[in-house]
């Protein structure tokens, strides 16, 4: 049985959390609930929780703050969060488990499952990511990428771009190997857009601080720094284009 501590400043949170639980995994035991950092200490130390439900946002500090507060992380985290811009920014940047409020019953299950699969070593790298990236607040720039062998801490303004590759991504470095995740191009859309990159194709995803210039074209191309040419949809490319001429101008 997994042995299941759930952290939660709100009631009604923890015991809806805790049904499913009971409903959707047998295999999953609610040993104690806690509402705050300092309770969430006690219980932790108390109950010694294989698993970790842990809100972000509490009374007397962060889910952070309690994971600082502990002599040893030796438990699996899911962080809980409702739609916390920064936090949830920061989450996704480090390739963290996590779960919205309210919580889908087949989006816990699976939260579980991959918890469960997760390495220690792995665990504190993320946490030592989410931290700088939480702290950065608007601008988080420590992306976490998982590999079949290996896990990465990378900058994300020395990547010059991502190409898809079906249900991976191959990420391009200005200084190092590429990186092949197994993850979609749309996950990095969604977390990169805001830091300087532009999906201008479908398989395509650029940081426009490695754009050298643009050939004109139905679509028109892209010729990068590195001399590597990229083609442009013809759907986007307007967009592309304010957003290129607006990028220059900074």
């Amino acid at each position: 049985m997994l042995r299941t501590l759930i952290v939660d400043d709100e009631a009604k949170p923890r015991k809806a959390i805790a049904n499913l639980i009971d409903y959707y995994c047998k295999d999953v035991l609610i040993v104690g609930e806690a509402y705050d950092v300092s309770s969430g200490k006690m219980a932790i130390e108390k109950f010694e929780p294989d698993l970790v439900l842990l809100d972000i946002e509490m009374p007397d500090g962060t889910g952070f703050d309690l994971l600082k507060a502990v002599d040893e992380i030796d438990f699996k985290i899911i962080f809980i969060t409702a739609h916390e811009q920064y936090a949830l920014k920061a989450i996704k940047f480090s390739a963290l488990d996590y779960l919205l409020k309210p919580v889908n019953p087949d989006e816990l299950k699976e939260a579980i499952k991959k918890a469960e699969r997760s390495k220690k070593e792995e665990l504190n790298i993320k946490l030592n990511a989410f931290d700088e990236n939480y702290r950065r607040r608007e601008n988080p720039n420590k992306l976490v990428l998982n590999t079949s062998s290996s896990i990465y801490v990378v900058s994300t303004e020395d990547i010059i771009r991502c190409e898809s590759d079906q249900n991976y991504t191959r990420i391009f470095f200005v200084n190092r190997d590429t990186i092949i995740v197994s993850r979609t191009l749309k996950e990095f859309d969604e977390i990169l857009t805001e830091q300087g990159f532009f999906r201008v194709h479908q398989s395509h995803l650029i940081n426009l601080a490695y754009i050298d210039h643009y050939e004109k074209g139905l679509g028109g191309i892209l010729v990068l720094k590195n001399k590597v040419r990229i083609p442009v949809s013809s759907r986007r490319k307007e967009r592309f284009l304010r957003l290129f001429d607006a990028y220059r101008m900074k």
